[in-house]
């Protein structure tokens, strides 16, 4: 009861403005979504190990801006529901944002659509798209865990503990977590994993449910394809504190009652189309110049500074400047001629 009446206390976002329903693209398997498909995972490869490249270099890229640009390539269109609301300002302190997980699409599609927030992902991620795993692991952006591991304290301790060390980390910005705990084509929701709610009740962060449609479209991995001109409705629940609520149980029902309602508002109500990726409220990422960054960020930029410096001691020994022919010579012969002159010099003097 508790849990009902606070999802009734809140007022709904609405906007007497609604267009077009659901455009939806179908994948194909042909040999051109083929070569598609490899072409944009691999141009969105190279742009982030150019990303990890100037990270080390001290210049933070705004990925929520890459994000979009890749979104733009592919003609991706974007709206929300008219009860839709405002997404949270992270920037003002943490926030857990509940994204459906339906591809690999979706850390693009939420990036583009919150601003470029962390994630939570497991290690597999690594696997697939190497490049973007290693710049959002040593940027402080993707926060990996191995899953089904076993942990002494208990998997909510865990979590909590997991989720406040990676965030001091990169504090700018909001996380992204996906509660049904891995991916799904179905038309409706997995259940929802109790760990990572469990533990955002126990340190205090608010929740907010990003529901958006249509994400596998943008990129489908098992069909190895791609989809142009993909409309993705996103619906945006009201916020939950946990402050709110007496007990985390009558808070978890709560959630799980504002995903479905928030999950069936994104695939059942008519849009709103926007003309840019970045949903109402949401703020972007820093970018700019910085040399902060985790501790293995700065390992790692130490480490390749001593490899710079030991490659160009080795090119410097081997090529550095020789002395030409014609100096050995004139070095020679002035040798010969100080020897001389020095023996003259001890015959005169006996």
């Amino acid at each position: 009861m508790e849990a009902t009446a606070a999802l009734e206390s809140y007022p709904k976002c609405t906007n007497p403005k609604a267009g077009n329903h659901h455009l939806q693209t179908k994948p194909h398997t042909d040999g051109l979504r083929v070569l598609a498909f490899l072409g944009a995972l691999g141009y969105i490869q190279g742009t982030c190990l150019a990303g990890l490249f100037a990270l080390l270099l001290g210049y933070v890229v705004p990925r929520g801006s890459l994000a979009a640009h890749y979104l733009w390539l592919l003609q991706t269109q974007f709206s929300h529901t008219p009860r839709s609301c405002h997404v949270l300002d992270d920037t003002l302190g943490p926030v857990i944002f509940l994204a459906n997980h339906r591809s690999w699409g979706d850390f693009w599609v939420d990036a583009a659509l919150l601003g470029a927030p962390s994630f939570v992902a497991r290690w597999l991620v690594a696997a697939a798209v190497p490049f973007t795993a290693a710049w959002g692991h040593f940027g402080g952006w993707l926060w990996f865990f191995k899953r089904d591991q076993k942990h002494a304290a208990g998997t909510t301790q865990w979590m909590q503990h997991f989720l406040q060390s990676c965030h001091q980390y990169f504090p700018s910005k909001g996380v992204v977590m996906y509660p049904e705990g891995t991916r799904s084509l179905l038309s409706t929701s997995l259940p929802l994993k109790k760990g990572g709610l469990a533990a955002a009740f126990n340190l205090g962060w608010p929740v907010q449910a990003i529901i958006t449609s249509n994400k596998e479209h943008v990129m489908a991995e098992r069909a190895l394809s791609v989809g142009f001109g993909t409309r993705c409705v996103t619906s945006v629940s009201v916020p939950l504190f946990p402050r709110q609520f007496t007990c985390q149980d009558a808070f978890l029902k709560a959630v799980m009652a504002l995903w479905q309602e928030t999950w069936d508002d994104a695939y059942k109500s008519v849009s709103i189309p926007r003309d840019r990726a970045l949903l109402p409220g949401a703020v972007s990422s820093f970018a700019g110049f910085s040399l902060r960054g985790p501790p293995r960020l700065q390992v790692l930029r130490i480490l390749l500074g001593l490899l710079g410096l030991l490659l160009l001691r080795r090119y410097w020994v081997r090529h550095g400047p020789q002395l030409s022919d014609i100096e050995q010579f004139t070095c020679s012969s002035n040798h010969d001629l100080s020897g001389a002159n020095g023996q003259q010099s001890t015959a005169n003097r006996e």
